[in-house]
């Protein structure tokens, strides 16, 4: 089943007394145990009213508000923009969000946007982001093919960015991309595609390197960027 954010089960650390980080913790729907409780795995801490995911050896990662706010400096002229038509305002599902940049700034932008995410860690990273930039954005903490099996809501776009495979020149990801793949988990993409354009009202739009493969031959259309490219296609129901 599908649950808004994660579910009063999964746990953030802190400040069990600190206003704030008692706050931050409501918001998102999750428990706020202490910080002496932290697991050795990776968890998600709240430092200074904000959340922190740490993993090994005391590694830090903090997902940057400031990246959206660049990123919306002309997005109506994105290629992401132009693929899934942003500049009406769709109903867009992030189908596989992630840190969810993407479909952030479709939500910052003004598009109605629900961001389903697998990974509670994932999910709650995110969804702290968004709480400060497009508030209204819904997060669902499940298996994307359950969620679109059982969704009420209509989407006309359902957004598909999953993991990039290995680059063949073996250039490193940036971090941020490091820890996803680390955490994430893997998806069928060909199932995910195929009930994609099930529900999907007008477009299924798929993110891949500028010179990848699409993932099914002829696109309806595709639009380029410098490294990346979007492949959109018309979906069932039209």
């Amino acid at each position: 089943m599908a649950t808004d954010t994660v579910g009063s089960d999964f746990a953030v650390y802190g400040d069990v007394e600190d206003e704030q980080s008692i706050s931050l913790a409501n918001r998102l729907g999750v428990q706020l145990e202490a910080s002496s409780m932290t697991p050795d795995a990776w968890h998600v801490l709240i430092v200074d009213g904000r959340l922190e995911l740490v993993g090994r050896d005391d590694l830090r990662f903090v997902l940057n508000e400031s990246e959206i706010a660049r990123r919306l400096v002309g997005f109506a002229r994105s290629g992401l923009a132009k693929a899934c038509g942003a500049i009406r305002k769709p109903r867009i599902l992030d189908a596989l969000s992630g840190w969810g940049t993407d479909g952030l700034t479709l939500a910052a932008f003004g598009c109605p946007v629900v961001c389903c995410e697998i990974m509670p860690l994932i999910a709650t990273m995110s969804r702290a982001r968004a709480l400060n930039i497009a508030p209204k954005t819904r997060y669902v903490c499940c298996d994307v093919i359950d969620f679109m099996s059982n969704t009420t809501q209509e989407f006309e776009v359902v957004y598909l960015d999953d993991m990039f495979p290995r680059h063949p020149k073996g250039a490193r990801p940036s971090k941020s991309l490091q820890i996803l793949a680390e955490l994430a988990g893997t998806c069928e993409f060909t199932r995910v595609l195929d009930a994609a354009l099930e529900i999907s009202k007008d477009r299924v739009v798929v993110k891949r390197r500028r010179n990848q493969q699409p993932e099914r031959a002829n696109p309806t259309w595709s639009v380029d960027g410098k490294t990346v490219r979007f492949d959109v296609y018309r979906s069932s129901s039209r």
